[in-house]
């Protein structure tokens, strides 16, 4: 697909190269305006920007992100919604999703019961973000914990790692909704950040250890968000987190990382009151019907059924 005409013609007077354009395009649709923004900033510093080249735009997401944080972490400190960082690929690059901030973490989840009194608290903002998840899908909502201080949401945001939905979190919890029929599929409790490792993301090391209970924290905030919106709540059993996430067969996901899904998907149904339930027919005619599945989620329940595929919170 073209850029927009306005924007096409820029690129044509000046002389883009076509595989320079197509890099661009990817970003611009994936993170919209603000991509040309940098790219003009990089174009200033060349002699003639027809000589740039794909390469040129390799640190582009970074300084995006960095350009977005700055502009928008204020706003979410004082309770205002902004634009997403990503943008629904449908809409190609024309609009973004919303960042919704929903509070301080200990005024929207029971911080204490969730992780014990000797677990440490994230200094941080639950930000709530409709279609703003990597990759573009509509109708998908994300929770992240964001670090309530600007300079460690940079460094976390600069981390090694997924980065699947708002800079400045270590991690996320996600799912889709279909409003319609009052369905949500929660599909993922995944980091944003990878784990500390040797040299690996050592400059966040003690940000990282301070912020280690997000995965309880966003897939709290995910289920009461729901529940009080009375959307009918089922979440991805660790067993189906391979076929419905699985891209890449470099990166498999591992029977560990399964096993902790569950075992964290238990401790936070269990610490809210609820319960996790088996699917009834009803459930499954619901499901069946929706728009909440991926279409490689949709192929294995076809093969193995929606009942090992998921539970429902009840």
């Amino acid at each position: 697909m073209p850029f927009p005409e306005h924007i096409e013609r820029v690129f044509e007077a000046f002389g883009i190269a076509a595989d320079t354009k197509a890099t661009l395009y990817d970003l611009y649709v994936s993170m919209g305006p603000d991509v040309l923004e940098v790219f003009s900033d990089i174009a200033e510093g060349v002699e003639s920007p027809a000589t740039l080249r794909p390469e040129h735009c390799a640190d582009m997401r970074r300084r995006v992100v960095e350009r977005y944080l700055t502009r928008n972490h204020p706003l979410w400190l004082a309770g205002t919604p902004t634009p997403s960082l990503y943008c629904p690929r449908e809409l190609e690059g024309r609009a973004a999703g919303v960042a919704i901030p929903l509070g301080a973490v200990r005024e929207v989840v029971d911080a204490g019961t969730l992780v014990g009194e000797d677990q440490p608290v994230p200094d941080g903002v639950v930000v709530h973000g409709r279609n703003a998840h990597f990759g573009g899908r509509l109708e998908t909502v994300s929770f992240d914990v964001i670090a309530s201080r600007l300079g460690d949401a940079l460094a976390l945001a600069r981390a090694a790692g997924q980065q699947h939905t708002l800079p400045g979190s270590v991690g996320e919890t996600s799912g889709t909704v279909d409003a319609e029929r009052g369905v949500a599929l929660i599909w993922e409790v995944q980091p944003n950040v990878y784990k500390p490792a040797g040299d690996r993301n050592r400059e966040v090391a003690q940000l990282f250890r301070r912020h280690r209970n997000w995965h309880l924290l966003t897939l709290a905030a995910a289920v009461g968000w729901l529940r009080q919106r009375r959307m009918r709540t089922y979440v991805l059993r660790g067993a189906a987190l391979a076929p419905a996430h699985e891209v890449n067969p470099a990166k498999p996901v591992s029977e560990a990382i399964a096993a902790l899904h569950d075992r964290t998907v238990a401790r936070v149904v269990d610490a809210l009151g609820l319960g996790l339930a088996g699917l009834t027919p009803d459930d499954e005619q619901l499901l069946t019907g929706s728009r909440v599945m991926n279409a490689s989620l949709q192929l294995h329940v076809g093969d193995h059924g929606l009942g090992g595929a998921m539970q429902r919170i009840a």
